[in-house]
């Protein structure tokens, strides 16, 4: 349930209560702007939290609140990711609630198999939250072991790319990093025709014509920055 008072939404459970119920969570999210909006929204629905805009600011956030769960974005820039830190954390805290945000479709876009997220947690992509009560539902999911209401939107059919295996994700990375197929061949300590191979199979897939070599990694590359939602991406 939403109350919008003065501008602001008050969210409330069905039956009258906060929905945090003075809860603790840690959002660490890279991005100002966004951490601020996702510190508000679970303020506002009686969460106790604690915002940190970087991986080393959570580690210091962390061990001041010892918190009952943590909202983390995924992409944190260079070094440590929000799945480093959910691992990190989950190490001293086996009963955290873990709640991941992100741009990314799923977790081979950032390197990562699925199948190695740790068991409970919840994966909201930032492009699929039309009102606040989204996030505010998954979390709370996550926090009371609640499958049904856990979310897990890395693994819905539908997502960007879903057809590519964990390597087509990252030889499409490499290739929308400016890469040549014998840069990314030695990266992965493979041959360049294995490279050639991969490539054009992920191409095909994702329906870019193959035909014109040069103009089609272009498009691949654009179609993977678009699909891990990437800035400036055309």
């Amino acid at each position: 349930m939403e109350e919008h008072l003065g501008g602001q939404v008050a969210i409330q459970c069905d039956h009258g209560g906060m929905v945090g119920q003075g809860r603790t969570v840690l959002v660490v999210e890279d991005d100002r702007l966004t951490l601020g909006l996702l510190a508000e929204i679970l303020t506002q629905a009686g969460f106790v939290v604690g915002a940190a805009g970087s991986a080393a600011q959570a580690q210091v956030m962390w061990n001041r609140m010892d918190p009952d769960a943590v909202v983390l974005d995924v992409d944190l820039g260079p070094g440590v990711n929000g799945f480093d830190l959910a691992d990190a954390f989950l190490a001293q805290t086996p009963s955290l609630a873990v709640l991941f945000l992100s741009n990314l479709p799923d977790a081979r876009f950032a390197g990562r198999n699925p199948a190695s997220l740790p068991k409970g947690v919840g994966y909201v992509r930032k492009d699929q939250i039309s009102e606040p009560m989204v996030l505010v539902v998954a979390l709370d999911g996550v926090l009371r072991g609640s499958l049904p209401n856990t979310p897990r939107q890395d693994l819905d059919p539908g997502r960007p790319m879903a057809e590519l295996s964990r390597t087509q994700i990252e030889v499409l990375r490499m290739v929308a990093l400016g890469m040549s197929n014998q840069q990314i061949a030695a990266e992965r300590g493979t041959s360049t025709r294995a490279v050639r191979n991969v490539l054009s199979r992920s191409m095909v897939l994702i329906g870019v014509d193959i035909t014109d070599e040069g103009n089609a990694r272009v498009v691949a590359a654009r179609e993977f920055i678009r699909a891990a939602g990437l800035p400036n991406s055309p």
